[in-house]
């Protein structure tokens, strides 16, 4: 021992100093192996060793005189980190080639992992980052007035509106502005179009100029100078050709003339509407619609440099305090004011930023299942590594030799998830503003991009960084206690390897638990009770022009007493209707469910004493009815009656009321005979309204609100939409509550295909009047569809999401259970050899998935909560701590857990003792 102890110190200094102690233990062990085997195998023994240490002599001396010519050659090249990194990324790229198996499975891991990513940054950058495409956009705000207790946004008065925008202290601009739907007629064809009506600042407010001719100006709000009109690109390019001669032509819009004076730009969009038409908001002398009886307009407002959001609303709310002293109207209401961007996207932050978060989290599972790949790799490179430890690389070259792999790897992968984000980018600008706002703005820009290659390095680092380290820690020592074959692998690879699952199985059971959430509450909206039955119901939409169907009052205006046309109209359409074959029940109502709350009264309730004010009386939406509508859309009728044809317009005046209304109202008595009016008794009104109103002729000096009798109740029907609870209703007969309502949606309950319906009621309206379009075709199945739109999405996404990332957990379960089989093989062939049962095999194998993945679940059943709690506005009667769907995904998380660990588990169980130790 001591002659081999000197040769060592004396042939290989570099071996003694680093692994003397082990090559020392090593020799010792084999000499003592030979000195039983005979004379011979001794002296070949020692001839071996003696040239062994000649050859790690003569390598340390050339590895010593490769670095002093390296040393050399970089003080004179000056450029040795460029070629160092050249040639690594040479060598990278021929690793790549050998293994084509292994660079497709990662490319392809990487392209889905950083493709995901950057397609939501992409939307993220779009609707919550980029400012709206104004002029300051920061600066502009949305104004609305909202209920003071329950912070419920309403709409503001026309008189109101104009106070504050000749009153206000705090904008540069303000104005207003509310939608409606009107016919285009005079053309070819009749069409049905969304109309903005602005006031004249508009425009100017918005930083916008059109893209041909020009905005409105003051003037225009004059009445009698406001019939003019701007007009979308897309309607100049569809209804107009094109016409480069645009501004001056005429256009029939509700019957009435209206000049254009410009064209907007192709992508000029505002609040996720697509309208076609801007017109001047315009009210005639005496206009009940410029009065406190009626709430429709919002607002937008530019503020002055300097002030705040905070300040303008102190400013307004001011104003607002004013005018409810001063005129004893608006009580309850305070002004908020919000920048229009976030109430624009307010909605859709915290779905898009947990979906961002998700789709991490996937990116980290796929860097965790990637590093235990590279691992594994690095473990089958041990012999490369010792052999460029010997020939003198230092750990730093290696650990960035092996980075410059993974960073290769990452690279390529972000190129091609680049591709991944421009083709479903084309997908995103196709979805509905109404499900994500600025859909179509979302693109590929300069932030997305830095943002992909940001992501790709931080992946090429994560992925191979630990296996950088830990393939570089090879050493002798280490080399000889765990196994003399060069593919052996330490406890604390296995290690690495098993917290790298542990972490995949953590992470996946947040987004299960997310998914599991989501889906649960799709399912609650799907099946929930609507109060309607939409199976086989076609729903359009007939708006009359008011000029032309409402007859004209003392003052020369059309007067809401004067429905007659109006009403044979819709009567004609819906009798004509029922006599089509097919048609089951027919109906028309003045806004169908899930469409949103379109008309709101307070209801006089007869039968008890009246409140001091108006604000004493409840609120409730208002319905005006045709035909059989409560049978046409299987809106069932819990007590009393139906509306019949002899419920006319000088019948006694009659209501029904929803289940919701009574509940509320009537909780403690029968409502069926009780009188009710939808309008205010003239007492409750300010006196300087009603004298108002009887000058201008809207009201007769004689007036009193008309008084209903309740004559049914109806079940609980949902306006709002299918996650808006039902709120009080009152339902009555056109012909005896119209109240100048000309735009009703007609329903047809039919016994087969609804849509074999639409081309006959075309032709029926158009024999009616030929200037009438039929607009809002869809069947109340595509409604609900429509109406779940986003909901179907957030969930799609999530669970597609939450599917990639079981997939690869398990794909790493199954890694790590097959590769601890693999290095385990002569364990498990002495266990096999003393007795054990295959059995036993089994469960051994079964045992260690188990624990990762139950390791998994208990340390992050806390963040898996702490999600779930960011979700609960994204889901519907589902309890953000759900035991069953929490329960369920445990579960399903360890029979995920035994089918990846089923195969290596099969495979040991089947084990030959007698040939792994032969082979071993």
């Amino acid at each position: 021992m001591g002659l081999y102890r000197t040769l060592l110190r004396r042939v290989a200094p570099k071996l003694d100093r680093e692994h003397g102690a082990a090559v020392e233990e090593m020799f010792d062990t084999r000499r003592g192996e030979m000195r039983t085997a005979g004379g011979r195998r001794l002296a070949w023994f020692w001839i071996r060793e003696l040239v062994g240490l000649l050859n790690a002599g003569a390598s340390e001396r050339t590895s010593e005189r490769l670095r002093q010519r390296q040393k050399l050659h970089d003080h004179r090249a000056g450029v040795p980190m460029l070629e160092t990194l050249m040639k690594d990324t040479q060598f990278a790229a021929r690793l790549m080639r050998r293994s084509p198996g292994f660079t497709a499975v990662v490319l392809l891991t990487l392209a889905v992992g950083i493709g995901a990513n950057t397609v939501m940054f992409s939307v993220v950058n779009t609707v919550l980052l980029r400012p709206l495409p104004y002029r300051n956009a920061a600066a502009l705000t949305l104004v609305r007035p909202i209920n003071g207790i329950n912070r419920t946004p309403a709409f503001a008065a026309g008189p109101d509106f104009y106070r504050y925008r000749a009153q206000n202290r705090s904008f540069e601009y303000f104005d207003a502005f509310y939608s409606r739907n009107s016919n285009l007629t005079g053309g070819a064809e009749a069409e049905r179009v969304p109309v903005l009506i602005v006031s004249s600042g508009f425009f100017v407010n918005l930083g916008i100029q059109p893209a041909i001719g020009r905005g409105f100006t003051p003037g225009d709000e004059h009445w009698g100078a406001h019939q003019v009109a701007v007009i979308s690109d897309g309607l100049w390019k569809r209804r107009f050709g094109q016409n480069a001669a645009i501004v001056g032509q005429s256009m029939l819009i509700d019957g009435q003339p209206h000049t254009i004076v410009g064209v907007v730009a192709p992508t000029f969009a505002f609040l996720n509407a697509d309208t076609q038409v801007f017109a001047p908001m315009s009210f005639a002398p005496g206009d009940n619609m410029n009065s406190h009886n009626n709430y429709f307009l919002r607002m937008i407002g530019r503020l002055k440099p300097g002030l705040s959001v905070a300040q303008a609303s102190t400013d307004l709310n001011a104003i607002s305090d004013a005018i409810i002293k001063e005129e004893s109207v608006n009580k309850g209401t305070a002004i908020s004011v919000t920048p229009l961007q976030e109430a624009l996207v307010g909605s859709v932050r915290t779905p898009v930023l947990v979906l961002l978060g998700a789709v991490g989290f996937v990116l980290l599972i796929c860097c965790a299942n990637l590093a235990n790949l590279l691992l594994a790799r690095g473990v089958a490179r041990q012999r490369e590594v010792a052999v460029r430890i010997a020939i003198g690389a230092s750990r730093r070259q290696l650990v960035g030799q092996f980075l410059i792999e993974s960073l290769l790897l990452s690279s390529i992968g972000g190129l091609l998830a680049l591709g991944i984000a421009v083709a479903s980018t084309r997908g995103i600008n196709l979805i509905s503003r109404q499900v994500l706002p600025r859909a179509e703005d979302v693109q590929i820009d300069p932030m997305v991009l830095l943002f992909t290659f940001s992501i790709a390095t931080i992946t090429g680092v994560l992925m191979g960084l630990v296996p950088a380290f830990q393939g570089t820690r090879l050493t002798l020592a280490d080399d000889l206690k765990e196994g003399s074959r060069g593919s052996s692998d330490g406890r604390g690879s296995r290690r690495l390897r098993a917290t790298m699952v542990v972490a995949e199985v953590a992470l996946t059971l947040v987004l299960l638990v997310g998914a599991g959430l989501m889906i649960k509450s799709m399912h609650q909206m799907l099946t929930l009770d609507a109060g309607f039955t939409g199976d086989r119901v076609l729903t359009l939409q007939l708006n009359l022009p008011p000029q032309k169907y409402i007859g004209r009052g003392p003052n020369g205006r059309p007067s809401p007493l004067l429905m007659d046309k109006a009403q044979m109209f819709f009567d004609e359409v819906t009798a004509r209707t029922r006599a089509l074959p097919g048609a089951e029940f027919v109906g028309a109502i003045n806004g169908i469910p899930l469409i949103g709350e379109v008309w709101g009264k307070n209801v006089t309730l007869l039968d008890r004493p009246l409140p001091a004010d108006l604000s004493g009386l409840p609120p409730i939406q208002y319905r005006v009815v045709v035909g059989d509508y409560f049978r046409a859309m299987g809106v069932r009728i819990l007590s009393g009656r139906a509306f019949t044809d002899r419920d006319a317009g000088d019948a006694p005046k009659v209501a029904i009321i929803n289940h919701a209304m009574a509940k509320r109202d009537y909780a403690n008595s029968d409502p069926v005979g009780k009188l009710i009016t939808v309008n205010p008794p003239l007492e409750l009104l300010p006196k300087k309204m009603v004298e108002d109103a009887i000058r201008n002729g809207n009201v007769p000096p004689n007036y009193a609100p008309a008084k209903l009798e309740i004559v049914g109740v109806a079940d609980d029907a949902r306006y709002g939409g299918i996650t808006t609870p039902a709120v009080p209703v009152v339902y009555v007969p056109y012909a005896q509550g119209a109240e100048g309502t000309t735009s009703l949606y007609l329903v047809a309950r039919t016994t087969a295909n609804p849509l074999s319906l639409v081309g006959p009621i075309r032709q029926i309206v158009a024999e009616l009047d030929r200037d009438q379009p039929v607009a809002g075709v869809a069947t109340m199945d595509s409604r609900l569809a429509t109406s779940v739109a986003r909901p179907r999405l957030q969930t799609t996404v999530f669970s597609v999401f939450a599917l990639v990332a079981i997939l690869l957990a398990a794909v790493g379960i199954y890694g790590v259970m097959s590769y601890s089989v693999s290095q385990r093989a002569k364990e498990i062939g002495i266990r096999l050899a003393l007795g054990s049962s295959r059995r036993d095999v089994l469960m051994l194998v079964f045992r260690n998935g188990f624990v990762l993945v139950g390791t998994g679940v208990v340390l992050d059943l806390a963040a898996a909560v702490s999600l779930a709690r960011v979700m609960r506005t994204m889901v519907f009667q589902v309890s953000t701590t759900d035991p069953i769907v929490f329960g369920a995904i445990a579960m399903f998380l360890l029979a995920t857990a035994a089918f990846a660990a089923w195969i290596p588990a099969t495979r040991a169980a089947r084990l030959d003792p007698i040939a792994t130790l032969r082979a071993d």
